[in-house]
């Protein structure tokens, strides 16, 4: 995999700061240009998801090497965002540009939007209906993230959100109130896939859901959608899956067909994992390194990860530990800088800046290199896609530029 060298710091950047949508225009001076400030709401929604169970809010973008990243674009995630473009075209090249220390803007980065796919306001309809009834738009169904992963939340609905108890930094009810699918089946995806196949935006599948009452956690709602999945089509599929007591639910989704999973501690240490997800806390992490040592036995090397969240409070030291832990059970950090998603209880992430993130990174990189994990080797979900954070590109640049 090729890469440039400044793709690491460009992208922790971007994932940090977020970029504010404007109308640019040319300044007094060649190669200068001014903010003339729009009413930009309408313009984010119609390119950002709004909610959800994970990084939402922002765009797919490419940079010249290919390779992808999540750009935040709601107003609190860009709040102190220094980064500013013009409305995003549907797709192709589009100019970054950055404030410089006389609040003037210049020209900083050319990156490539990813266009989004042309059916998502295309009905579906149930093949029992005869083509009778209001149908469902494709984008309530599932999305594509980045070039060609289809993405969906199967069951919207989760346990902890009923008793307020739900992580501060989770969207995943908000999507129902938006007009979301709550519970998906399996024909919604194989329709959607074979939408997704048309325009080539399809090579593999993110399943995520809320945790379910019950000894599975609700894990038992893929089967059925993976089953129909694998029987359609042959692309390899990443579920997320809470802790469970019985590893024989962790057999059933890999007899049943699921190619790697993700299991989210999402926040370390323990004391802020309290205080952050109250309802999941409750799951020790003793619990969570049963399931982390038996899914990667199961699945194989680098085909296991764990988000992690970070600017949620911790310090250099334990964002250090939390990766030792990962690492130490052969699982791969996914590091995000949590995002204060509208309608959520997480008001700022509280890292002093993108500089900081990109330490993280490196740090992260460079003892996932030295223990030799390879995220470019997972077959599917969120780190192949890998658009949310640059852990991928940090482990590889570890390796190419030591």
């Amino acid at each position: 995999m090729e890469m440039e060298p400044r793709t690491v710091l460009l992208k922790s950047e971007l994932l940090f700061k977020g970029i504010k949508i404007e109308n640019i225009v040319d300044g007094p001076e060649q190669g200068h240009f001014l903010v003339q400030s729009i009413e930009n709401d309408a313009i984010v929604d119609s390119v950002a998801r709004k909610s959800g169970a994970g990084p939402a809010g922002g765009f797919f973008a490419q940079f010249r090497d290919q390779f992808q990243v999540n750009v935040p674009l709601q107003e609190k995630m860009v709040s102190r965002s220094d980064l500013f473009m013009n409305p995003p075209p549907p797709g192709g090249k589009f100019q970054v540009y950055k404030k410089n220390d006389e609040d003037v803007l210049e020209e900083y980065h050319r990156l490539v939007k990813i266009p989004t796919p042309s059916f998502y306001d295309d009905l579906y309809l149930e093949k029992e209906l005869h083509g009778v009834g209001s149908g469902i738009a494709f984008n309530k169904i599932a999305l594509v993230h980045g070039k060609n992963c289809v993405a969906t939340t199967v069951n919207q609905k989760c346990m902890y959100w009923n008793h307020g108890h739900q992580c501060t930094f989770c969207a995943i009810e908000q999507s129902i109130q938006e007009g979301v699918v709550q519970e998906k089946t399996p024909g919604q995806l194989i329709a959607f896939t074979e939408r997704a196949r048309q325009e080539n935006r399809v090579a593999h599948y993110t399943l995520t859901s809320g945790t379910q009452e019950g000894p599975d956690g609700g894990s038992g709602e893929y089967l059925p959608i993976v089953e129909a999945l694998k029987d359609n089509f042959k692309y390899p599929i990443h579920v997320q899956v809470a802790p469970v007591r019985d590893m024989k639910y962790l057999d059933r989704l890999y007899y049943t067909g699921v190619d790697n999973v993700g299991i989210h501690l999402e926040v370390h240490p323990e004391s802020l994992r309290k205080q952050v997800c109250p309802g999941k806390a409750t799951i020790s992490l003793g619990l969570f390194k049963k399931n982390w040592k038996y899914a990667v036995d199961l699945f194989g090397d680098n085909q296991v990860e764990s988000y992690l969240l970070v600017g949620l409070g911790e310090t250099r030291n334990q964002f250090e530990h939390a990766v030792e832990l990962m690492l130490q059970h052969e699982v791969i950090p996914f590091i995000v800088p949590a995002r204060p998603i509208k309608n959520t209880m997480l008001d700022e992430n509280h890292l002093p800046s993108h500089e900081v993130l990109f330490e993280y990174y490196k740090h992260a990189g460079k003892r996932m290199h030295e223990q030799g994990m390879r995220p470019w080797k997972a077959v599917a979900g969120c780190v192949r896609c890998g658009a949310c954070s640059a852990i991928k590109e940090a482990t590889l640049a570890a390796e190419k530029f030591p």
